[in-house]
C-alpha cells in the first residue's frame, strides 16, 4: 500500500487518505495535480501467495470492473477517468463521491417508507436496465453498493463481480470459483452456483428493497451456512412495512424460480405505484388488482423446485402457526366488515386440504407450504404438511429459530400440548418486536399466523373463523 508521501501516481495523483477497504482493495481519496481536482482511486490489493495466474485473474477482474463501468456512461454510475499500471497492479481512478451507502442509511437512520425505497429501486433499476442492454450482470446488488449522494443522485458501484452474457448467457471467468458476493444478496441460482442471468441482479435488487424497508436482508442468519439456506428455501417473513405495491414487488422478485420473477417493465410499474404516495395512504383502501392478483401482469406460478442442494439437511425445520381451540358453530359470514370476511374464496390443496380465505389475500406457493398474505391488515397464513411427534417439533423449532437469532426480540409465551384440539397437537404462541406469531402443529399439518401485536384481538377473530373451514380429504 502507498503512502502520503511518496510521489505521486503516473506524476499526478498524489494519495491523501484512505476512504474504505473491500474483498479487492483500498479506496483512496486523491488528488489529481494536472486538472486541480479530488479524485477517487481504487488500489488493487493482491492476497500474498497467489499464483502468477492468480494474480493475472484477479487483476483482469479489477481492470474488467473498470472497463464496465466506463462502458455503461448512465448518471446512475460512477465515472472512470483513467486505469493506471503502477507497481505491476492496476489502479482506477474515478470521480470522487461525497455520498453515503444505503448500508449506512439503514444503520444510522433505520428503515425507509416505501415511496423514498421506491425512488432508490426507480435509480438502481435504470443502472440494470441500461448494464444488461449491454450484456453486463452487476452479481452484486446490495445496500452497500448503492450510494446516495450529497447533489441528490443515486449510484450502484462496485461492478468488481460483473461478467459479460454471451446470447444471453454468463460468461464466467474460469480463474475464479466459489460463491462470489453477499449471500444475504445472492438468488438461489448464485448460491447453488449456477450461471445467473438477469433475473439474478433482480432478486438481488428484490433483496436491497426488502432491506430498505424493514433494515436488513430477510436471509441473513447467525452464519454463512443457515443464510444460504434461507435463501435456498425461500423463508423469509412479509415486507410488513412496505405499502401493498412495495410488497407485491418484492415477493414478486423473490421467487425461486428465476423465470417466473417479475420482469424489468414490470417492477418498475409497481415501482412507480409505490413512490407516487406514502405508505399511510393506502391503509384504508380495499385490495385492488396489484394485491389480489387478478392480473396475469402477477401471476403467482408455481415454484420449480431446486434440487441436489446437500445442506438442505441442515435448515431450521419450518413448523407452522396456531389453531385456535375451535369453539362449535360459526362461519366465515360471522366475521365483521372491519375483518373483511364476508366474502371468502374457497382453496383446495392436491395434498389433501381444503380452506377458506376472505378474498383479497394473496397467495404463493413456496418451498415449506401454501402462504396468504393480506396487504391491508399485514396479516400472513402459511398452510404446510408435516410429519412427526407435535410437540417435539415444535420445540427443536424454538431451539433453532434462538441458535439462528430468526426472530430479533423473541419472547416466548406459550409452548404446549394440546390434547383438548387433537391427540397430537401442540401450540407455540410467541411475539417479536411488533408481531405476534401462533404456530400450530395438529392432523398432520402446521399452520402459522402472524399479525401485528396492536391488532392481535381481530386477527384472532379472523384466524379462528379461517380455521374453521379448514378440513383434511378424511373428515
Amino acid at each position: 500500500m502507498r503512502v502520503e508521501a511518496e510521489k505521486p501516481l503516473a506524476g499526478r495523483y498524489r494519495l491523501l487518505s484512505v476512504i474504505g477497504k473491500g474483498g479487492m482493495g483500498t479506496v483512496w481519496r486523491a488528488y489529481d495535480e494536472l486538472l486541480d481536482r479530488d479524485v477517487a482511486i481504487k488500489e488493487a490489493v493482491l492476497p500474498e501467495g497467489l499464483t502468477s495466474s492468480e494474480r493475472c485473474a484477479m487483476c483482469r477482474r479489477i481492470v474488467a470492473e473498470a472497463r464496465a463501468t466506463a462502458a455503461l456512461r448512465h448518471p446512475g454510475v460512477v465515472t472512470v477517468y483513467d486505469v493506471l499500471n503502477e507497481d505491476g497492479r492496476p489502479w482506477i481512478v474515478m470521480e470522487l463521491l461525497r455520498a453515503r451507502s444505503l448500508r449506512e442509511v439503514l444503520a444510522r437512520d433505520g428503515p425507509l417508507d416505501s415511496a423514498r425505497a421506491a425512488e432508490i429501486g426507480r435509480a438502481v433499476l435504470a443502472v440494470l436496465n441500461t448494464a444488461h442492454a449491454k450484456g453486463i450482470l452487476h452479481r452484486d446488488v446490495k445496500p452497500s453498493n448503492v450510494m446516495l449522494a450529497e447533489d441528490g443522485r443515486i449510484l450502484l458501484t462496485d461492478f468488481g463481480l460483473a461478467v459479460h452474457m454471451l446470447n444471453g448467457h454468463t460468461v464466467v471467468d474460469t480463474m475464479v470459483s466459489g460463491i462470489q458476493g453477499s449471500p444475504a444478496y445472492l438468488s438461489p441460482e448464485q448460491i447453488l452456483g449456477m450461471p445467473g442471468g438477469t433475473a439474478s441482479d433482480l432478486w438481488s435488487l428484490g433483496v436491497t428493497l426488502y432491506a430498505a424497508v424493514e433494515g436488513g436482508s430477510p436471509f441473513r442468519r447467525s452464519h454463512a451456512l443457515a443464510t444460504m439456506v434461507a435463501v435456498l428455501i425461500g423463508e423469509y417473513a412479509p415486507p410488513w412495512n412496505a405499502g401493498p405495491p412495495m410488497r407485491a414487488l418484492i415477493e414478486g422478485l423473490l421467487r425461486q424460480d428465476p423465470s417466473t420473477r417479475l420482469s424489468a417493465a414490470e417492477v418498475a410499474a409497481l415501482l412507480d405505484l409505490a413512490a407516487d404516495r406514502p405508505d399511510d395512504t393506502w391503509r384504508s383502501r380495499r385490495a385492488t388488482w396489484w394485491e389480489n392478483g387478478r392480473t396475469s401482469m402477477f401471476r403467482r406460478s408455481r415454484i420449480t423446485a431446486l434440487v441436489g442442494v446437500a445442506i438442505l439437511a441442515a435448515t431450521v425445520i419450518v413448523i407452522g402457526a396456531w389453531t385456535a381451540r375451535l369453539r362449535p358453530g360459526g362461519t366465515m359470514a360471522a366475521l365483521s366488515a372491519q375483518d373483511r370476511g364476508t366474502h371468502t374464496a374457497a382453496y383446495r390443496e392436491a395434498d389433501g386440504y381444503s380452506v377458506e380465505i376472505p378474498s383479497g389475500w394473496v397467495r404463493e406457493r413456496r418451498r415449506d407450504g401454501v402462504h396468504w398474505n393480506d396487504p391491508l391488515t399485514d396479516r400472513h397464513l402459511r398452510i404446510s404438511p408435516v410429519q412427526g411427534d407435535a410437540l417435539a417439533g415444535l420445540q427443536q423449532a424454538e431451539r433453532d429459530a434462538i441458535a439462528a437469532n430468526a426472530y430479533p426480540g423473541y419472547r416466548r409465551i406459550r409452548l404446549e400440548a394440546t390434547p383438548d384440539v387433537a391427540k397430537d397437537a401442540a401450540e407455540w404462541e410467541f411475539t417479536t418486536h411488533r408481531f405476534r406469531y401462533l404456530r400450530s402443529r395438529m392432523a398432520g399439518y402446521e399452520f402459522l399466523f402472524i399479525t401485528p401485536e396492536d391488532r392481535w384481538t381481530p386477527g384472532q377473530r379472523a384466524f379462528e373463523a379461517i380455521l374453521r373451514t379448514f378440513r383434511t380429504s378424511g373428515s
